[in-house]
């Protein structure tokens, strides 16, 4: 009978494999490589990599490309964003001509494999990259840096804890393809810098992140705030605990915006849908995501009998709050402030005669709004102005009069993708429901989208979108209607017993 396999015998056969699988793409498999690995997800942004390398002949030059986005076998029958995720994968690698030089393997074995992987990317000298759009954690970040890995990371979330505790890295704006390619060859062309990241990454991660670490560090604070805080400091801890546990613990969401399909002028009353929400409250959390400010938004929807939801997105997306305590997600705050300048964008528009600076409860630290009524090109006219003043921004214009700016990362939509990655709610799992154009990001893509039998005309276009429902009835009776459309009850039902 012959013995059983060693670990070192397992590794040693899982480092041939990875090898011979790399090896299958590479003309030239001797050069560095330029790794990532994660799901094939959107949020990713396997995309913006590709891009990056496909649009710099010198990095083409310096390394290959490898990618390993989950365990494929057919992609046709794969769910629908993975499916997309990947198609793009693909045609970026035509695009740019990448055959030989782009390795994206259909599977690997995580217990052995990966942790080969990363060995053989660091004996070839190569770069760890995570440019995801954004990253709360960023465990594969600790995993590579671990085995030596020099990193390029997201600078959203946790990589730029791990990039400042490590000292093995550049953090880049994962939207800057220039500056993904650019730090990526800053590090393979310096010996000195390479040796310098994967050394500190290896000392440094078993420094802060391994249990015992965490564990110290996890007892000491809490020793301090025990012993800092007053029975109110206290009580707000409890309070946050008490929100992150409902929000770590739900797997469905309803959104919805607020005025005119919520509640409306005309009274159409939400009873309904409040009994709906109270009834079904341990499996749907509910969201409202408003133009509104905190305060405005609070007000009127206890004018109108609703609870105060689980999660709060206010001022058009610019700030996210959470339950009746009304917790601020600074994370929010954090991501959004980036390349973001409120005094240079409203001197521009300052200049713009017909602007109407709106009064001054409505602004906020991450909006800036204006009356604006329609005319020919006026649009047009703002975004040439601030384009020409070098401004990073997101435009809103909804209801033919409410013009909002915000940072370019901030809206209704994108508030609920970060609501959904930070919390881990698959977006297929929520529906959202609104009336008008500053709810058109928020509706699209995956989540189940529900426009009110009274929306406004300028949501018309989206009628051939996919998960996508107009209702016939009003208000909260059309979010009902939509609610049954979509068989959100019995999709919880079949997903709790999956």
């Amino acid at each position: 009978m012959l013995p059983e396999h060693t670990k070192e015998e397992e590794q040693i056969h899982a480092h041939a494999k990875v090898m011979h699988e790399l090896n299958r793409f590479f003309l030239q498999p001797d050069k560095p490589i330029v790794l990532t690995l994660c799901r094939p997800d959107k949020r990713k942004n396997i995309s913006g990599l590709i891009e990056a390398y496909g649009e710099n002949p010198e990095l083409q030059i310096m390394a290959n490309l490898a990618i390993f986005a989950g365990i494929r076998k057919d992609i046709h029958v794969m769910e629908e964003n993975e499916r997309d995720v990947l198609t793009e994968v693909l045609l970026l690698m035509d695009k740019y001509d990448l055959y030989g030089k782009m390795a994206i393997p259909k599977k690997h074995d995580f217990e052995l494999e990966v942790p080969e992987l990363y060995r053989i990317v660091a004996e070839k000298r190569g770069v760890f990259v995570n440019v995801a759009l954004t990253e709360p954690f960023g465990l594969t970040l600790l995993e590579a840096a671990s085995c030596g890995l020099p990193l390029v990371a997201t600078n959203d979330g946790g990589p730029r804890d791990i990039i400042k505790n490590c000292e093995n890295g550049i953090l880049v704006d994962p939207g800057d393809r220039s500056a993904i390619a650019k730090a990526i060859k800053k590090i393979l062309s310096d010996n000195e810098r390479w040796e310098e990241y994967s050394k500190n990454g290896v000392l440094n991660v078993h420094k802060h992140y391994t249990w015992e670490a965490h564990v110290e560090k996890y007892l000491a604070q809490a020793a301090e705030l025990l012993k800092s805080s007053k029975s109110s400091n206290l009580a707000e801890v409890n309070s946050e605990t008490a929100a992150g546990v409902r929000l770590a613990q739900l797997k469905y969401f309803l959104v919805t915006d607020i005025d005119n399909t919520l509640i409306d002028e005309d009274q159409n009353s939400p009873e309904e849908l409040v009994a709906f929400l109270q009834e079904n409250r341990e499996y749907i959390g509910f969201a409202v995501a408003t133009g509104r400010t905190i305060d405005s938004a609070l007000e009127v929807l206890e004018e109108h009998g609703v609870p105060v939801p689980d999660v709060i997105i206010s001022s058009v997306g610019s700030e996210i709050y959470y339950g009746p305590s009304r917790l601020y997600d600074s994370g929010w705050d954090a991501h959004l402030s980036h390349r973001w300048d409120r005094n240079r964008i409203k001197a521009v528009l300052d200049n713009i005669p017909f602007l109407e600076y709106q009064e001054e409860e409505t602004q906020r630290k991450f909006k800036i709004s204006y009356f604006m009524d329609p005319g020919k090109d006026r649009i047009a006219r703002i975004h040439d102005a601030l384009i020409q003043n070098k401004c990073s921004y997101n435009l809103i214009y909804s209801h033919e009069q409410y013009l909002d700016i915000l940072p370019y990362r901030a809206s209704k939509g994108k508030a609920i993708r970060f609501l959904s990655y930070k919390w881990e709610i698959p977006l297929e799992n929520m529906l959202v429901s609104g009336d008008s154009g500053n709810d058109e990001e928020m509706l699209r893509g995956e989540p189940l989208g529900v426009v009110v039998g009274n929306y406004s005309g300028e949501l018309d276009h989206l009628r051939e979108g996919r998960n996508i429902y107009f209702a016939e009835k009003p208000c909260s009776a059309g979010i009902l209607e939509g609610l049954e459309y979509y068989q959100f009850l019995q999709r919880i039902r079949n997903g709790n017993h999956e």
